[in-house]
């Protein structure tokens, strides 16, 4: 797994966030934001600016609770409308990689980037981020590709 420091620019993100979610009932709730993100962006006869994202914030410490911020990027700044509202895609030094298999299996890259951040002594902000970069519903699930990013301080 190629593990590399970039330096990456914010976009616009419509957004919707949810708190207190653990594992086993974040599929629905991904599903469900994505969801109303997209039925608005139509409403609105805007496109998609950029790979959707998930952010991960404020995890305790086994990692068995925590809130998400569920976006797509976005060209321009939308108005607030229905608990969607606007937001940023990660910016500044930030460790990566790409991740291809299921989303299931995603602990593999959040382990390297755990460990190559603790080898390099770099810190996280405490927020992680999962790029989905092609679509599940076309896409074999052995071939999805998942950008994975931890931005350091």
């Amino acid at each position: 797994m190629k593990i590399e420091i970039e330096n990456l620019q914010p976009q616009n993100a419509a957004a919707v966030k949810f708190t207190s979610v653990n594992m086993s009932g974040i599929g629905e709730l991904v599903g469900e934001g994505y969801g109303k993100i997209m039925g608005y962006l139509a409403q609105q006869g805007k496109q998609m600016a950029g790979s959707p994202y998930l952010a991960y914030m404020n995890a305790n410490e086994d990692w068995s609770q925590f809130d998400i911020e569920v976006g797509i990027p976005v060209a321009e700044e939308l108005p607030e409308n229905g608990g969607i509202y606007m937001s940023k895609t990660c910016e500044g030094k930030a460790v990566c990689t790409v991740y291809k298999g299921a989303y299931k299996d995603l602990e593999a890259a959040y382990c390297a980037l755990m460990d190559y951040s603790k080898e390099n002594s770099l810190e996280s902000t405490g927020i992680y981020y999962d790029y989905y970069l092609n679509d599940p519903a076309e896409t074999p699930e052995s071939e999805l590709l998942t950008k994975v990013v931890f931005p350091i301080k």
